[in-house]
């Protein structure tokens, strides 16, 4: 059996070959029983060591071995999704450090969050890159879903994860709504009270649906326990449950590239009896007739034989081209989130009093278009029948929108129609968090700032 520690490659780069045992002490390391065991194959620069290295790691395991080299550009993507992925991470990290020192008690998590600016090692920073890295995640998972639809990436195979990607961006939202009452201030807890009285005009269930988000008549003990529970375990659970798929799926279902006319994800690639998307493996679906069939090799025996021109492979692979460009990308966001954590501290005002409002009172800054939306029309109209509607219509997106063209050329109406609702959810937002005083009066961003993060 060769030994990994001594193996080179051979002149055509693909299989490996026996070299005398290398000498120093990094290379003797590789050479010991307890590396191989962790390492199962040597790292070998050439393009089988890499295929390699994909399927041994556990982690480089969930991308796949190649994708097309148009997933390499920063604007194919902007890598919003994997910059969401990070935050989350982030979040992850730096709530179980804020979970060592907090108690959810109403009477004592106001006096935690103080004792984390003053008494705690690095306890303010730390909770400033939470408070950053959730907004930052709200932000960044509403603008991949926006990059999404213009691009047409939601349409077949991609349907489901289209679904998918809807409930990341509810969950999310959720995951910050819940995060927000934990300091029990006055900021957090009006900022709740604005959000939770939505719920009881839920028609026939919001009586139900309040009581179990609140556990009382009112914002208490009751509802910190269940913001706490859903914030730290409910709802990262689930979000991980979805990403882990969500990912899955992208692998899968491969990467929305427009393919050319040549190369291994071409058009004319994969139209070949018996094609697979390079990226997922699997078999290329093909329509004649409008009927959808899957030609497999060996099926039909061919009457002649005849040369065929070998297309170029325009796909690289993944280690180390795409995951070099990822650690580069979390390390920015890494050091976005730090210098936004130095620079603007997390805000904490006076604890948490039922009987003194504050003015103005607002929601969170991502449902403050809500709270702008029902200064307008009946709480039933824009607190649920519009955004519980806007919703839907978006998760059934996939399924109604039948036009197969991603072009936006070819899909003027659809992208009429969704630049239009995104308009107004930016406006009524601006609005809301910018032009809002005391009484909800209109007040100019430049004679007074009332905006709340």
């Amino acid at each position: 059996m060769n030994d990994p520690s001594t193996v080179t490659t051979t002149r055509d780069g693909l299989e490996p070959e026996i070299d005398p045992v290398p000498k120093g002490v990094w290379q003797r390391l590789r050479h010991t029983e307890v590396w191989q065991s962790v390492f199962r194959h040597p790292q070998l620069d050439t393009p089988r060591g890499r295929a390699l290295q994909s399927f041994s790691n556990v982690f480089l395991h969930v991308y796949p071995v190649k994708v097309p080299s148009r997933v390499l550009r920063l604007r194919y993507s902007w890598r919003l999704g994997y910059i969401a992925t990070v935050l989350f991470t982030i979040l992850l990290v730096t709530g179980i450090y804020l979970m060592f020192f907090y108690t959810p008690s109403v009477t004592s998590a106001y006096g935690d969050m103080q004792e984390l600016r003053t008494d705690v090692g690095f306890g303010q920073l730390i909770r400033n890159v939470h408070r950053w890295s959730a907004h930052l995640m709200v932000l960044v998972v509403v603008l991949h879903l926006v990059r999404v639809f213009y691009a047409g990436a939601y349409k077949r195979p991609r349907q489901f994860n289209w679904v998918l990607g809807m409930g990341l961006l509810v969950i999310t939202l959720a995951f910050s709504f819940t995060g927000y009452l934990l300091p029990w201030d006055q900021l957090s807890y009006w900022a709740v009270t604005v959000g939770t009285n939505l719920v009881g005009y839920v028609p026939v269930f919001g009586g139900i649906l309040s009581d179990l988000l609140l556990g009382g008549p009112q914002i208490g003990q009751a509802t910190l326990r269940r913001f706490y529970t859903l914030h730290v375990a409910v709802l990262p659970l689930a979000l991980a449950l979805v990403l882990m798929i969500h990912i899955w799926r992208v692998r899968k279902d491969g990467f929305a590239v427009h393919r050319g006319s040549s190369g291994a994800f071409s058009e004319e690639a994969t139209q070949r009896p018996g094609a697979t998307d390079p990226a997922t493996d699997q078999p290329v679906d093909m329509e004649v007739d409008g009927t959808k069939r899957v030609r497999l090799l060996g099926v039909v025996d061919r009457e002649s034989v005849t040369a065929e021109e070998r297309l170029t492979d325009d796909s690289v692979f993944t280690w180390p081209h795409l995951l070099v460009r990822h650690v580069v990308v979390g390390l920015g966001v890494v050091a976005t989130v730090l210098a936004l954590g130095v620079a603007f501290s997390a805000p904490l005002r006076s604890i948490a009093n039922p009987n003194l409002t504050p003015e103005p009172a607002k929601a969170p800054w991502y449902f403050v278009g809500l709270q702008e939306l029902l200064s307008h029309f009946d709480p039933l109209v824009a607190g649920i029948l519009v955004p519980a509607g806007v919703l839907i219509t978006l998760m059934l997106l996939p399924y109604v929108d039948r036009n197969p063209a991603t072009e936006s050329r070819n899909r003027k109406f659809a992208i009429a129609a969704f630049s239009a609702v995104l308009l107004i959810a930016v406006t009524l937002t601006v609005i809301g968090a910018l032009f809002r005083g005391p009484g909800w009066t209109f007040v100019a961003p430049w004679d007074h700032s009332y905006l709340e993060l």
